[in-house]
Formats: C-alpha cells, sequence, structure tokens
C-alpha cells in the first residue's frame, strides 16, 4: 500500500518538474461568442491581427468557443465577424509571452428586421481528445427529442452511449457525480456521450459513459413550464391481457431562472409524475384454483377438488406519484472564482409493486421513497493557465416497502406462478453518501495537464424482514397440486437492521501532449483503492494516441485513433450488506431439500414437516466475501473517425478482457450441511465489438445520429450475482455470457420544416437477450435453482429447435426427449445461455409545431436551422463545462446541435405542441421467454419487452403509446 500511494507522489512531483520547465514564448487568445441575448454564435469569424500585419484566425464552435494558439507576444487588432451582426473591433490587446488571453465578445444584430443565415456545420475531425467522432453532445433546444420522464430518459441515453464493455455496462455522471436520480430534463445544459474513453479521470469504461451537465442562472428570467398526458384510447392493448382496465399519465413540469444580484443567478425545475398504470399477469400462466377466470380463487398446494390450466390474464392497478425540485444558484465570488450550489429533493409512492406476468397480486407491495442531494463546485482561475475545481456532494435516501400480505409464506413454482406472500417482507433502507473530488488542470504550449483525486464513502442502514415466514417451491404446477415441496427455506431473523460502508479513493494525473498539430498524445494514470476486498494496488494505466492523416487542402479529414486502458470495478455495498446480514447469526437462513426424485411431504399449513421429510436434513446459509480483490477489464480501441463532406464517420473495433471478475459461488458442505455464498473474483470475460457511428448534416435543416454494433463475448460470470451451476468447477458455466447481445442499432436525428414545425425520430433495434435452459430442480444440492439439464436423444439436426419446442420437454423422461433433468453427479449440461430470446424494434417519433408572439429576439439562427443555441446564462459557467474536471470544456461531434433539435419562434414568448408515439410500428417486442424445461410455457415469451422505451413511467401494458404535450417558453 505505502509504495503505491509513493509512486502517486513521484508522479505529481514529475508533474510539477515538467511545468516548471515549459518555456512559453507564444499565447492563446480564446473566449466565447454570444448575440445580445447571451445565445452562443457558432461560426464567427475571429482574426487576430499583428501591427507587422500578420493575421491569425479561427472560428466559432458550435458551443461558441473560440481559440488562438501560438500567438507571438504583442499588440494585436481583434476582428470578429458573422452573417447577419455588425462587426466587432477592439484595437490594441496585448498577448504576453505564455499569457492565456480570454476575450468574450458579444456581438450586434446588423439590421432589426435581417434574416440571418448560418452555414451548417461540417462536424469537422479533430485529433484532440475530447473530439472522437464516435462521441456526441446534445444541448440546448436538441434536449426537446429526448424523453420528459427521467426513468425513459435514463434508458434513451443508454442506448445512445452504446453497449458497454462488461457486466455492469455505462456509468451516468451528473455534474461530475456519479449514481442519484437524473435530473429534470428542463434543468440538464448539456449531455455528453463517450467523450474522451480513454481518460484517467474517470473509473469506469468511456465506451458507455454518459456526462450530464446542469443549466447556471440567467442574467435575464426566463422559464417554462410543460404538461403531458397519455389515455388508454391513444394507445394499442398488451397482448397478453383482454378487456385491459383503464389508466393514464399526466406529467407537470416547469423551471425558471434569472438573477439574483448582479453576481448571483439561480435556476430552479421541478415536476409532478402522476402514473395511473397497470401490472399485466400474462394470459399465459398455470395456476391452481377452484376457478380459472379468478385470481381469488387460488387453491393452497395439496387442495383436493381445484382445477389446473391456464389464466386469463388480468391487469392490476399500480399507481405511481414522484415528484421533485431542483435549486440551483450561482455565485461569481470574483472574476476567477465561481461557486455553484444544487439542491435536489425527490420523493414518490409505489402501490402494487412486483406484480405481473407469473407473480400473482398477494406477492405485491407497497413502496416509498426520498432522496435528498447537496453538490458544491467551487472553480477557481488560479492563472491565466491554471483552473482548479472542487467538488462536494452529500446525498441521503430512504426507501421503505410493506408487504400486502406479511404474515404469507411465499409459494414458488419454477418457470410458472408465484403466489402466497412477499418473500421480501417489510423493509427500509437508508443509505448516506458523501463525496469530495478536487481537480486541476494546466494549460501549456503543448500540452494540457490534468491531475486530482475523488473520495467516496456510502453507509447503509437496513431493515428487513425478508422469508421470515419461508419460502415453498415446487417443480412443477403439478407437484403444487399434490402438495409436494421441492425446497423449503426460512430465515430466523435475531437482528432485523444491520449496516456497513463501503469507502474508495481515486487518484489520477494525465497530459494530453499535441507533438505536432496533426498529432496527439494522452497518456495518464489512476490509483484506486477501497475497503472490505483486497485493492491495494489498484493502478490502472490509459494511453491514447490521435494522427491526423496530412491533408494538402487543410485540416485533416481523416484521423486515426488508438487507445489501451485499465479499468476497475469496485465491489458493492450491496453485496456487502449480504454479508452481514447473512452472517449465520443476525440471519440464520434454513433450508430443506427434497431426495433425489422425490420430494418434502410438507407445506404451508405443517412447515414443521419440512425438517422430518428432508433427506439430509437443513442446511444453513452464509455469506461470506473470500479470497476476493478488485475486477478490472483491460481494454483496446483502434479505429478511424472520417469526414465525408458535412458528416463524420467513426469506424472502431474494442477488445476487452475481463479479469478477477466477481461471482457469488454456493459451496454445499454435506459434512457440516452448510451452504456457504462466497463472493469471489475468480471470473473472466473476453468482448469483441465493432462500432460504426455516424453523424450527419445534409442541410442547415436536417441532420441525423446513428450506430451500429456487432458483440461477442464469452466468460464464466456476469457480476457479482452470477452464481455459477458448480461452484468448483467454474469452466462449466463458460460460454456466451448474459450480455453477449449481437447486434444493435441506432438512428436518430432532426428534421425541421418551414411555419415552425419540426420531427425528431428515434429508432432502436436488437437482437435478442441470451437464455437458459433450466431443469427446474436443484440438482446439485446448492439450493439454487440454475442447474442446466443434459442433451438426451438429441441430434445437431433438431437443437435449433430445442430452445422453442415444448414437445415431449415437460417431464424429460421419455426416449424422444431432448433434455434430461433427472442428473446429478458430474454430468454435462447443455451450454449456458444456448437459447436467444426475440429480437426488438423501437421507432419513436415526436412531432412539435411553435408559436411565436411578442418581440422578436433577434437571436442568430443556431447550426440546424433556425434553432438558437442558447447559452442558459450571463454568468462565467465552471471551467471545463461545470463538470468536465477542469477540462478544457470542448463539444465533440455533434455538440453544435447534436443529433436532435426542435424549432424557436424567434419571439419572446413561444408556445410549442407536440404528440410523442413511442413504438410507432406497433412492432409487439415480446420478453425472454421461460427457460424451465418442466413449465408448460417453455420458449414462450409472457411479457412485453422493448428495452424500456414504452413511453411514460416504462410501463409495458401498450404495445403503442401516444403521448401528447403542451409547453410554454419565455
Amino acid at each position: 500500500m505505502k509504495r503505491s500511494w509513493w509512486k502517486c507522489v513521484w508522479l505529481l512531483v514529475v508533474l510539477a518538474v515538467s511545468v516548471a520547465g515549459q518555456a512559453q514564448q507564444t499565447g492563446t487568445i480564446r473566449g466565447l461568442v454570444t448575440d445580445p441575448d447571451a445565445a452562443v454564435v457558432p461560426g464567427a469569424t475571429i482574426t487576430a491581427t499583428a501591427a507587422n500585419g500578420k493575421a491569425l484566425t479561427a472560428q466559432s464552435k458550435g458551443d461558441g468557443s473560440y481559440s488562438i494558439s501560438n500567438v507571438p507576444a504583442g499588440s494585436y487588432s481583434i476582428t470578429v465577424t458573422m452573417s447577419g451582426f455588425g462587426s466587432f473591433v477592439r484595437q490594441g490587446v496585448r498577448v504576453a509571452a505564455g499569457q492565456s488571453l480570454n476575450l468574450d465578445v458579444k456581438l450586434v444584430i446588423a439590421e432589426a428586421n435581417a434574416e440571418v443565415n448560418v452555414t451548417t456545420q461540417t462536424n469537422q475531425v479533430s485529433v484532440d481528445s475530447d473530439s472522437n467522432a464516435s462521441a456526441t453532445v446534445i444541448k440546448d433546444k436538441d434536449l426537446d427529442a429526448l424523453s420528459d420522464d427521467p426513468d425513459e430518459l435514463q434508458n434513451q441515453l443508454s442506448a445512445l452511449a452504446g453497449p458497454s464493455a462488461g457486466p455492469n455496462g455505462g456509468q451516468i455522471y451528473i455534474d461530475g457525480f456519479t449514481g442519484g436520480t437524473l435530473p429534470p430534463k428542463s434543468s440538464i445544459r448539456e449531455i455528453r456521450v463517450n467523450q474522451n474513453p480513454f481518460s484517467a479521470q474517470y473509473d469506469k469504461l468511456g465506451f458507455g459513459r454518459v456526462e450530464i451537465l446542469t443549466k447556471p442562472g440567467t442574467d435575464k428570467f426566463r422559464g417554462n413550464i410543460n404538461v403531458q398526458g397519455n389515455q388508454k384510447w391513444l394507445n394499442t392493448s398488451s397482448p397478453f391481457v383482454q378487456n385491459q382496465p383503464d389508466y393514464h399519465t399526466f406529467f407537470l413540469l416547469g423551471s425558471l431562472s434569472g438573477p439574483l444580484t448582479k453576481t448571483s443567478s439561480f435556476n430552479v425545475s421541478g415536476n409532478n409524475r402522476d402514473i395511473e398504470d397497470n401490472n399485466i399477469i400474462s394470459n399465459n400462466v398455470q395456476i391452481y384454483a377452484t376457478n380459472l377466470n379468478d385470481l381469488s380463487t387460488i387453491c393452497a398446494p395439496g387442495t383436493a377438488g381445484c382445477l389446473t390450466g391456464t389464466y386469463a390474464g388480468s391487469a392490476i392497478n399500480h399507481p405511481q406519484k414522484r415528484w421533485e425540485i431542483s435549486p440551483r444558484v450561482d455565485f461569481a465570488l470574483s472574476d476567477k472564482n465561481t461557486l455553484t450550489i444544487r439542491f435536489q429533493h425527490e420523493q414518490g409512492t409505489n402501490k402494487n409493486n412486483n406484480i405481473g406476468t407469473f407473480v400473482l397480486p398477494t406477492r405485491g407491495q407497497n413502496s416509498t421513497a426520498q432522496e435528498d442531494t447537496i453538490q458544491i463546485s467551487d472553480s477557481q482561475i488560479i492563472s491565466p493557465k491554471v483552473v482548479n475545481e472542487t467538488r462536494f456532494e452529500w446525498q441521503r435516501t430512504n426507501a421503505a416497502a410493506t408487504a400486502l400480505n406479511p404474515s404469507l409464506a411465499g409459494l414458488n413454482v419454477s418457470g410458472g406462478m408465484s403466489t402466497g406472500g412477499s418473500t421480501s417482507g417489510n423493509s427500509n433502507v437508508t443509505d448516506s453518501h458523501f463525496e469530495l473530488q478536487n481537480y486541476t488542470s494546466i494549460a501549456l504550449q503543448k500540452h494540457f495537464w490534468r491531475f486530482g483525486g475523488r473520495l467516496r464513502t456510502t453507509e447503509e442502514s437496513a431493515y428487513s424482514t425478508a422469508n421470515a415466514n419461508g419460502t415453498f417451491t415446487y417443480a412443477t404446477i403439478q407437484d403444487y397440486a399434490l402438495g409436494h415441496v421441492n425446497q423449503y427455506a426460512v430465515s430466523t431473523i435475531n437482528q432485523a437492521t444491520v449496516s456497513s460502508r463501503v469507502t474508495d479513493v481515486g487518484l489520477y494525473v494525465e497530459d494530453d501532449w499535441k507533438i505536432r498539430p496533426n498529432l496527439t498524445l494522452s497518456a495518464g494514470m489512476r490509483l484506486e483503492t477501497q475497503n472490505q476486498i483486497d485493492s491495494n494496488h489498484d493502478i490502472a494505466p490509459r494511453v491514447a494516441l490521435a494522427w491526423g492523416i496530412p491533408n494538402k487542402h487543410g485540416s485533416p479529414k481523416t484521423v486515426v485513433r488508438i487507445g489501451y486502458g485499465v479499468f476497475y470495478d469496485r465491489f458493492d455495498l450491496t453485496q456487502v450488506m449480504n454479508v452481514v446480514r447473512q452472517n449465520g447469526t443476525n440471519v440464520q437462513t434454513t433450508t430443506f431439500s427434497a431426495p433425489q426424485g422425490g420430494y418434502l411431504n410438507c407445506g404451508p399449513s405443517n412447515p414443521q414437516a419440512c425438517s422430518s421429510s428432508s433427506g439430509t436434513g437443513g442446511k444453513n446459509t452464509v455469506y461470506t466475501i473470500g479470497d476476493t480483490r478488485s475486477a478490472y477489464i483491460m481494454q483496446f480501441a483502434g479505429g478511424v473517425d472520417q469526414q465525408v463532406g458535412k458528416a463524420s464517420i467513426s469506424v472502431n473495433y474494442l477488445n476487452s478482457r475481463g479479469v478477477h471478475q466477481y461471482l457469488n459461488r454456493a459451496f454445499a458442505n454435506t459434512a457440516t450441511n452448510m451452504i456457504n455464498y462466497r463472493y469471489d473474483s475468480g471470473g473472466v470475460f473476453n468482448q469483441n465489438q465493432i462500432f460504426v457511428n455516424g453523424n450527419m448534416r445534409l442541410s442547415n435543416t436536417v441532420s441525423l445520429f446513428g450506430f451500429y454494433s456487432l458483440n461477442y463475448v464469452n466468460g464464466n460470470a456476469s457480476g457479482a450475482t452470477f452464481i455459477p451451476s458448480r461452484a468448483t468447477d467454474t469452466k462449466a458455466d463458460y460460454g456466451r455470457t448474459q450480455f453477449d447481445v449481437r447486434n444493435r442499432m441506432l438512428m436518430a436525428g432532426n428534421i425541421n420544416f418551414k411555419h415552425g414545425f419540426s420531427a425528431s425520430p428515434f429508432l432502436v433495434a436488437s437482437s435478442g437477450n441470451p437464455y437458459n435452459v433450466l431443469a427446474g430442480r436443484d440438482l446439485n444440492g446448492d439450493s439454487v435453482y440454475n442447474d442446466r439439464p443434459a442433451w438426451a436423444n438429441a441430434s445437431s439436426a433438431n437443437l435449433a429447435g430445442a430452445c422453442t419446442s415444448a414437445a415431449a420437454l415437460q417431464t424429460g423422461q421419455t426416449s424422444n426427449a431432448w433434455y434430461s433433468v433427472q442428473q446429478s453427479g458430474n454430468y454435462t449440461q447443455i451450454p449456458i445461455n444456448n437459447c436467444t430470446g426475440p429480437a426488438s424494434l423501437n421507432f419513436n417519433l415526436r412531432l412539435n409545431k411553435v408559436f411565436g408572439f411578442g418581440e422578436k429576439t433577434g437571436a442568430a439562427a443556431g447550426p440546424n436551422g433556425g434553432r438558437r443555441q442558447q447559452q442558459q446564462g450571463g454568468m462565467m459557467p465552471p471551467p471545463g463545462g461545470g463538470g468536465g474536471g477542469g477540462g478544457r470544456g470542448q463539444g465533440g461531434p455533434g455538440g453544435a446541435g447534436g443529433p436532435f433539435g426542435g424549432a424557436s419562434s424567434g419571439h419572446k414568448y413561444t408556445v410549442n405542441f407536440a404528440i410523442q408515439a413511442n413504438n410507432l410500428l406497433n412492432v409487439v417486442n415480446y420478453g425472454s421467454p421461460v427457460g424451465t424445461v418442466t413449465s408448460p410455457q417453455f420458449g414462450r415469451s409472457n411479457a412485453i419487452g422493448g428495452g424500456g422505451f414504452m413511453g411514460p413511467g416504462g410501463s409495458s401494458n401498450a404495445v403503442r403509446r401516444i403521448t401528447l404535450q403542451m409547453g410554454f417558453n419565455f
């Protein structure tokens, strides 16, 4: 541990010596170009003319910023020109050697009624580390195309980021902090996706990273209010239920910003969501009842005279209410110091949770949740070359759940219905999270240094009565009817409330070295450590190279990029809490299993009889942490960014190798009648991906964005919750992983028409998810129902249909069965994740019409055809864009307008009407099929899937959903 800390200190010393040794003979002129309403102006020409007549020029970028580097010391005349604006001229601007001079420019309108035309952005490729063409930046009116529902917005952002490597997917940062609830869309200033994927500042993988930056206040009062709603009659019904009852959603959203004093401003946003939804009980579920059309007549196990058959399906009321408020205040303490304070409060209630598909209403819960977050950021310009930013976050969350039937035992049928009481019982969980960050950036002539650190700690206190009434598991619905129990587990709770804490630290340093104008080398190093596991030597090097192929006609049109990095996954607090709770003392869980080929002659009315009828007696359960070290991923990426006219295309190959991946082995010790669920880091995976990204701006009114990915993953672990089928032989589970989804495609864009009309399409398509063929029984005595059967009498000719046909599979005993479930010992199982679920296709479309009234704003048209690029604030934003960790705050491709958009009326007041169609083509996207071979529903899907793009609230009760929206802005 001491050596690692000394290595970090040594790196910082080397950094200081390197910085001190940089001799600066030239300077830099940079700043922001805006119009009279503080809207940014892209495409303006900035010219710096020296006394000898030599001129240096640059153009403002999509976010209005410009930079002229390598400016010799001396006096200059600065001229800024832009079509539709009067010229800006400032004489006698002096630039000293090594100085980074900031000169913001506010243009004036040339004529009050002049029509302003702006040349469309060309998506120029760049060798800057933050300007990889596989990145996307969404801001301003482009955000209109994204959902106002934070739940669906999170799904959309995950889709935009594409499939990340490894079992944990990507990560979302909010103003530089991880975790927490997404802020209201009205308070979001900018979203960056997959930017600078090998930066050492971030712990998680860069491909799959989403950064959300919230808005500062404005120098004038601005605001908006939006209402939207959905009714059953606007939608198409679920195919898994008839006579679906009414349901609706209603959202009210708004924001207000403006000045507080001459040196401070505010922004406050909030929303209220009322979702009166339905949970669908599938019409395919097999039940045991006196009336197959009435769930209230479900029979207890072993009750004579009841019927076994298929239920007709029904919808259970599922109301969800949530409200949120998020104020933010910005203080300009001086011209070099900005302080930002943001608070977010969210709370909500849900009723009839955890019901649907095969889970019957008696298993439901009611829940409440509340989250409070305070974020403080202080940005200081220490010198023209040095910027420092300190951030602090405090977050407290509380979630409570109450079982609808707290006195009932849980009843499960493998691959079939779940009834009885909730096995989760009653619970109350409180998390307290603290996070402290400090980042510094130093801009030199050819180097851009960044270094800093982050400290995070999360403490959890949790009360739970889970499984206090026990859980009875039946292998088939026929066994349920006979009262033949396959397994019974019950927990004795000696300490209902337990607590624990996880703390981690990360330090980093990196340098973007512009070796030549067309060659940039980025190199960095992270040092991480955490408690609870062995992680004292988590060193993560990162390196990336960008080379622009020389072009005789100007800037490079082709940029070749390669990168390599090590990325660690932290051991989560959830697993630590499992170990504390299930340590054999706080909670004692005992499992009784039926003998091979037999059953337990007991039930909810006589659970004590399970002990006497068990062939092996009860097994006590404990959770432990084994010889566990930090899991990490080694990722290589190589690709090409190509500018083609007004489009940019990026093709990248990624190889990601996961080592020491977390898994949870269930060791069954027959001598001590003990099952030890031990967290280990013995998993591996190897993933190969190809990404093709494209940004196209066909004209001032049409822009498109999209990607395609091809993905192959083999491994023997899928995260810390993954339990191998054989604890002592992880090779038995090596094969396709759960995140081996072969093909994904996303296409999105924006089209602006005349008279204030615009259209924003959003299409997502994906191959099916892999799933297992399961035996429906515990074949190896570890109490886990993840055992796979063996092939039996299956030839290569019929294996293709083995994932969909239910013929001869219900018992696995017949001579022509494909599977055999009566196995024991070290038999050869069917390969893991042998089957693939159905593919999905979602085409969403938002149509918008804008009406304007009041005085004209006179703002410059944005690069997407008349859209104003709204700079939300007269105050200086924090260095690095308010979340870049002291970074340059540059926008990547798509930064000027992004792939989405809306239309501006050009007036002080704007009213817009919109209609949002989710799954416009009405394609039924089915969920993963049942994989249990003893189930009559084997190979069949029993719920709507769709990848989370079902509409407001993420509901799966409709195939196509239509939402109506109306908004007012000033």
